[in-house]
């Protein structure tokens, strides 16, 4: 149990200050009683740490421990009060939290021993509202399969995939279609630099290159040709000189038989069959999610409601750190207070969307009794064993992740369940 727990009854009072939004301000009196037991429990808890010299640690005299540790005591005492006035205050209240409640007005000065405390207490909770319009939702289905003309340029992507180069003819001349493979040396205003001289290097003439003009100085030239030139960088001069090793064409392999039995198949057809068949699962996935974005933006638009704010905030929080290590590689601490500000612009709308769908589709549950059941979670369960497991461990495995994970499965299940409904509640176009 807690040492947190509920205090008595009658030794907490509280009362309801206002509500804006999701957010309700409490009154709350902690009465002497309740405060001369947290001083009672504070001091014990301190004695077990308390030490004095001519006593063993934990057995000095709790009058002494009062005496010379008045200030760890109060310090604890206040910690035991307020949380235990905050945890009846909300049960007394009837208020279920979705953040945890912060303090917002105290004077600690009148906290004393035997004396009543108050304070005011911000709880953020979840939002009231009464689901609506979302039956008969009108959405655009997209195409489940794919036309020829995507099937014919995801072919042409593997065959681009399994191009080559082969040197050119004698005399060819380097143009905006061809690769060149060139050696250069650069210089600084006059003194060599190393990051500017490349060995070997290859430049697709037709692609955009970071070596400052060096294919529009190559182009024209043949293999052993050699220029030089300069160019500006700001201040600094840079100077380079060129040589031509080779001129490489891309060469496209033939879309036929012979090249569908490299790629491991019996024909061309049944290359063709594979692609149309990868393309069509993709088609029919892409539909089945733009449909439930179709379904969610039309829950938010018509379905307007207050977010906790310190829940929006947590998850912003959250997901601006796991974005900025995840796709910056940088730490959420190095970024400074304008790249945050745009982060938090950024992901914010999002994060507010998803917080919005997702209070939207425990109420539709609700009110349409879509709840999942244990049974549901069960059936899962039972699916997943019958799919991976392999061996008595991969069964273990299975059932332990089941059971840890079992709110979250139960909750991805619920969701299922309403987009299930929802979806055949909708009027396809």
């Amino acid at each position: 149990m807690s040492i947190f727990k509920t205090a008595a009854a009658g030794e907490v009072n509280a009362k309801q200050l206002s509500k804006e939004g999701c957010r309700v301000t409490l009154s709350v009196e902690a009465t002497p009683e309740l405060i001369t037991k947290a001083f009672q429990n504070a001091a014990v808890q301190v004695q077990s740490r308390a030490q004095m010299q001519g006593f063993r640690a934990g057995k000095v005299p709790l009058d002494l421990v009062k005496q010379n540790f008045a200030g760890h005591i109060k310090e604890r005492a206040l910690d035991l009060a307020v949380k235990n006035a905050i945890s009846a205050a909300l049960e007394k209240m009837q208020l279920n939290p979705v953040a945890l409640p912060s303090l917002t007005k105290a004077d600690f000065a009148t906290f004393n021993d035997g004396q009543a405390f108050t304070f005011e207490l911000a709880v953020d909770v979840a939002p009231e509202f009464d689901v609506k319009d979302y039956k008969g939702i009108e959405v655009t289905k997209k195409p489940e399969t794919a036309t020829e003309e995507e099937v014919k340029a995801q072919l042409d992507r593997i065959l681009e995939g399994n191009a080559r180069l082969e040197s050119a003819a004698e005399g060819a001349v380097i143009d905006d279609k061809v690769y060149a493979v060139v050696q250069y040396k650069g210089k600084r205003n006059g003194e060599d630099d190393y990051k500017l001289s490349a060995d070997s290097e290859l430049i697709d003439m037709s692609a955009p290159q970071t070596m400052p003009e060096l294919a529009q100085n190559i182009l024209g030239l043949k293999k052993g040709d050699t220029k030089d030139y300069e160019v500006k960088e700001g201040e600094d001069t840079l100077s380079f000189h060129v040589i031509v090793d080779d001129i490489k064409n891309k060469i496209m392999p033939s879309l036929d038989d012979n090249f569908a039995k490299d790629m491991g198949f019996d024909n061309l057809e049944s290359l063709k069959n594979r692609v149309q068949e990868g393309l069509n699962a993709e088609a029919k996935e892409n539909s089945a999610r733009d449909l439930v974005a179709q379904i969610e933006a039309h829950l938010v638009k018509t379905n307007e409601f207050a977010l906790p704010e310190s829940l929006v905030e947590e998850y912003t929080e959250s997901s601006l750190n796991n974005f900025v290590r995840n796709v910056t590689q940088m730490k959420p601490e190095q970024l400074s207070a304008e790249q945050r500000k745009g982060f938090e612009e950024r992901i914010r709308p999002t994060v507010e969307k998803d917080l919005r769908v997702g209070y939207i589709i425990h109420a539709i549950a609700k009110k349409e009794n879509l709840e999942a059941t244990q049974e549901d979670w069960q059936a899962e369960l039972d699916k997943s064993l019958t799919a991976n497991a392999k061996t008595k461990e991969d069964e273990k495995k299975i059932r332990a992740f089941f059971e840890e994970r079992k709110d979250h499965i139960l909750a991805t299940l619920n969701e299922r369940k309403v987009f299930d409904f929802l979806k055949k509640e909708a009027v396809v176009k």
